[in-house]
């Protein structure tokens, strides 16, 4: 029923992901990561974008066939849909989906870097923040502590913090695009209300500020909302994703 898109052809698809909620899909839009599947390459009329976790539905689809697709190949990725798919979803798997929130973050933040260095500054001595590397990156990984970017040495940005060798924080690129990346940030519940949360977040920032990258911010709750409006991003909408149960 789909056919998958080389990268010479992704550019043929932008028009049907212009919406925020799709943004983190701009990664298999721009060839950096994941994958994308259309009706027709020529005159695309639905398409889905795989990247990580997340799968990004728009277009015209008849009910049935949006079913088969669901059910039969997207059963274990979260669902973020066009507008005009959401109600079908909801309909053909009733009581076996859940619906859930997330918060668009607007995409082009104006940041205040002696803010930003105050919020560093401000964090205890006794929890240590530094850059990742290779060694850390595959030690991140392997802890199962949060998701970042693959071949971290060559595609990925982000600080962690220790406390007696142990990692605490991470605030890392996740998904990234040709000309930024998308923030993932974790800290242990422990060690939470320190402002080990906003430090980490403001060294990213200024890293890739330093290294002109963008950075985009999606919010999966109110905590991560409030804590990109303290760094300086400005909150935009929410929207609806699904999992099937």
């Amino acid at each position: 029923m789909l056919e998958k898109v080389e990268n010479r052809d992704l550019e043929k698809l932008k028009n049907l992901f212009k919406d925020i909620r799709f943004y983190m899909g701009n990664s298999v839009l721009d060839g950096t990561m994941g994958e994308a599947y259309v009706d027709n390459i020529s005159n695309p009329k639905f398409a889905i974008l795989i990247v990580r976790k997340y799968c990004f539905i728009s277009g015209n689809i008849e009910k049935e066939n949006l079913y088969k697709l669901i059910n039969n190949k997207l059963t274990q990725y979260i669902l973020i849909p066009s507008d005009n798919l959401k109600s079908i979803i909801e309909e053909i798997f009733k009581d076996s989906v859940n619906k859930l929130e997330r918060y668009s973050i607007k995409k082009n933040p104006v940041f205040d870097k002696k803010k930003l260095q105050e919020y560093i500054n401000k964090v205890s001595k006794e929890y240590n923040i530094q850059a990742i590397d290779n060694k850390i990156a595959n030690r991140i990984k392997e802890e199962k502590f949060i998701n970042i970017t693959d071949n971290y040495e060559k595609n990925g940005v982000g600080y962690y913090c220790t406390y007696n060798n142990e990692i605490i924080g991470v605030a890392s690129s996740n998904i990234f695009y040709k000309d930024g990346i998308e923030v993932n940030i974790k800290v242990k519940d422990e060690y939470r209300r320190k402002g080990i949360a906003t430090a980490l977040a403001s060294k990213l920032i200024l890293k890739c500020l330093e290294e002109n990258k963008k950075i985009s911010w999606d919010a999966a709750n109110l905590w991560s909302v409030g804590l990109a409006e303290k760094l300086g991003f400005e909150y935009d909408s929410t929207y609806n994703i699904y999992k099937l149960i």
